[in-house]
């Protein structure tokens, strides 16, 4: 008997309290070797990653007439590319590097969820008719819950182990700062797999369990996500172009620090690769700009008023900074672009809610949306900032709270201001012809 026979309400008592408690299907072998294949799912997903980092970096060590380290220090040097795209900690002898380029940590991303879709969506119970599903236990099972935590702890487990190999090379990796980015890769592509369920409804299982966890989701909740994310999308877009124009405007300060670093065809190419998968670590930083929570790079801080003296290092990208001194007044008025994001808030979750609802509920809806944005922002002011200690390259990027404080803040005086007018225009009686 599978698990969704023993949820047709004909033939089970799950969850029913007069019981005391719910018939779940046993661990049996055929159970055993699925959990068994999502842990080694998980491991695989390493290998591929680091496979993946490996094979191009091999390919510029051999094309590199300049490179004097061996076959199998490039291989180590694979690994700790694979760990700083998970925020890890890589130590060289001299200074202990953190700096996860986002756009490669999208490599792994992508390897979990495609075996992710594989472990939660291609069970035996997804071939059968939707599930009865009448507790938190069901819903587990139907969501494919143990098989994405043993996916989960397959990852992390092989991630650690792959790390650990990279100890016998010139920069190991302090394992313990792996552990969080090890287990949130995995987390994330599970979760937009459900997400992608959620919105296709193509497998009976996994759609019941997300029908329960929907249910008991505060419909406070269920309203203010959808806006947030829109939010966050819509800010994700401006800080691109503002990358973007800071660009071009100083490209021509960017082409001079590539001729005075003279490294070659090989050494120029892997130089720009790596600033391409940086790109979505500039539009962070350039989001602490506009908020007003400035941007760090060692000793240099750029806010709306100046930009401080300092050392930088040789990297052409940074060319995009501007040059040190105070900037043109106004500069201030990026605040606009977070108060508009939150002007759109507050126009989605006034939507979100009947007219004739209080203000107050309107603008709880707008708060927790704001809340949810400066959430979104701490992680990614997290995963985008790093430094190289000990040295004045202590901090390059933002200061993760501070970012997410400020971007709150300003989201939610825009998202109060526009539910406040749509609410005081709304309950205005209609003029008699």
């Amino acid at each position: 008997m599978t698990l969704l026979q023993r949820s047709d309400p004909t033939t089970s008592t799950e969850d029913d309290p007069q019981t005391g408690g719910a018939t779940l299907e046993g661990l049996t072998l055929g159970r055993l070797v699925e959990l068994a294949v999502a842990g080694v799912a998980g491991a695989v997903c390493v290998l591929l990653g680091v496979v993946a980092v490996a094979v191009p970096t091999v390919v510029a060590w051999v094309a590199d007439e300049r490179s004097s380290v061996s076959f199998w220090q490039t291989l180590g040097a694979s690994v700790d590319l694979w760990a700083l795209a998970h925020r890890a900690q890589v130590r060289t002898p001299d200074a202990h590097v953190v700096l996860a380029p986002l756009l490669l940590t999208a490599l792994p991303v992508f390897l979990c969820w495609w075996a992710a879709r594989q472990v939660v969506l291609n069970r035996e119970e997804m071939l059968a008719r939707s599930p009865v599903v009448g507790g938190w236990r069901s819903a587990w099972h139907a969501l494919g819950g143990s098989d994405a935590v043993v996916f989960c702890l397959g990852y992390l487990v092989a991630g650690l182990v792959v790390a650990h190999s990279a100890s016998f090379g010139l920069a190991p990796v302090f394992l313990p700062s792996l552990v969080i980015g090890a287990l949130l890769v995995p987390l994330v592509a599970v979760g937009l797999v459900w997400w992608a369920e959620h919105r296709r409804k193509e497998h009976p299982a996994v759609v019941a369990g997300l029908r329960w966890v929907e249910a008991r989701t505060p419909v406070l909740v269920r309203r203010a996500v959808p806006a947030a994310v829109e939010v966050v999308v819509g800010l994700s877009a401006v800080t691109f172009l503002v990358v973007l124009g800071l660009l071009l405007v100083r490209g021509e300060r960017v082409l001079t620090l590539y001729g005075a670093l003279d490294a070659g065809i090989v050494g120029t190419t892997v130089l720009t690769v790596a600033q391409l998968l940086a790109v979505p670590n500039l539009m962070v930083w350039a989001l602490g700009w506009l908020s007003g929570a400035g941007l760090t790079v060692g000793t240099v801080h750029v806010g709306w008023d100046a930009s401080t003296a300092g050392d930088l290092p040789l990297l052409p990208v940074l060319g995009a900074l501007p040059e040190p001194g105070t900037l043109p007044p106004g500069m201030w008025a990026m605040v606009l672009v977070p108060l508009v994001a939150g002007g759109w808030l507050g126009h989605r979750s006034a939507g979100a809610a009947s007219r004739l609802s209080s203000w107050w509920t309107k603008s709880r809806i707008a708060l927790l949306g704001s809340l949810l944005v400066g959430a979104a922002a701490l992680v990614a002011g997290w995963l985008a900032t790093g430094g190289l200690t000990p040295g004045l390259l202590g901090t390059v990027g933002v200061e993760p709270w501070r970012l997410a404080g400020l971007l709150t803040l300003e989201v939610a005086s825009g998202a109060l201001v526009v539910v406040s007018l749509r609410h005081l225009l709304g309950r205005r009686p209609a003029r008699r012809r």
